[in-house]
């Protein structure tokens, strides 16, 4: 496949990057066009010669701050909703396959189990529903397109001030330095995703022409606590991490409590279960994170 690529740099993109490369597969990097602040108006007709030649576009850059979309609305919707409708309509235009890299987070708060595609999606937050106006504009330029849903990932360079894994060491290594113990969130569950397991799935999917919502998430779920205590576990760090509510961290974002979701249309399309999350967590840390 040849493969264009938005967020190139961010965690999921920089995965996509990688696996690509490993496949045999090209992907080039596109930079992510500037909307609003007195610049110069982008149409789709401009974005889409951007895109003559390639096969698939994998966008997956965005507006990941959900606390500070609860603040700034209009750069939140600017970035997840309009700049990936001109990208679905330039797409459409250039007949190029699309993937949206979306949320699981977008299913809100109606069930206490993980969520599957047939279920309504209800977000609670700015960056949500931001995500979820973008799923529509991807599906409605072109059916044939394929919006998938993670949320939770981990990977990358721990030199990545948002690497998740990365800074729980950090966090844990100066708990045990000053003789204490640390705390997580007990009540907020989700499925913790590793990049490249993630990357793989949505370049085997594009490959073979899968379309509409799909859930891509590793196998199995936790709380941030159990998430945690297993990254300090795994990490060989004798510090204890203790329960908390999620009322400890105060947050302007109305954030799910259940972003748990489930592979159910992969596996009824047969494909194969995703990895389980505590496997690729400790390959990432005994891995990539092994000289940390």
């Amino acid at each position: 496949m040849k493969l264009l690529l938005t967020g190139a740099g961010g965690l999921l993109g920089s995965a996509v990057m990688a696996v690509a490369a490993e496949r045999g597969d090209q992907c080039d990097a596109l930079s992510r066009p500037a909307l609003g602040g007195g610049q110069p108006a982008v149409t789709a007709a401009q974005l889409a010669n951007s895109l003559a030649g390639y096969d698939v576009l994998v966008h997956a850059a965005a507006n990941t701050n959900v606390e500070a979309c609860e603040t700034a609305p209009d750069d939140c919707y600017r970035d997840n909703f309009l700049l990936t409708e001109l990208l679905a309509q330039a797409a459409a235009l250039a007949g190029v396959h699309m993937v949206f890299v979306s949320s699981t987070g977008l299913y809100g708060t109606a069930g206490d189990t993980p969520y599957r595609e047939y279920e309504a999606a209800v977000p609670t937050t700015h960056h949500h529903r931001s995500k979820l106006l973008g799923e529509q504009s991807v599906l409605a330029a072109n059916a044939s397109n394929l919006v998938l849903r993670t949320g939770w990932l981990f990977g990358g360079s721990a030199a990545n001030p948002k690497n998740f894994v990365a800074r729980r060491v950090d966090e844990a290594r100066a708990a045990l330095a000053a003789g204490r113990h640390i705390e997580s969130n007990a009540e907020q569950r989700g499925v913790p995703c590793w990049n490249r397991d993630v990357a793989t799935r949505l370049l085997d999917l594009a490959d073979a022409g899968v379309a509409g919502v799909v859930n891509c998430v590793n196998s199995g779920n936790a709380s941030r606590c159990e998430y945690v205590a297993a990254v300090v576990q795994l990490a060989g760090i004798a510090v204890e991490v203790k329960p908390s509510t999620a009322a400890s961290f105060a947050r302007k974002a109305r954030v799910s409590n259940n972003e748990m979701a489930d592979n159910w249309k992969m596996a009824m399309l047969g494909w194969p279960d995703m990895p389980d999350w505590r496997a690729s967590l400790a390959a990432y840390l005994h891995g990539d994170l092994a000289a940390y």
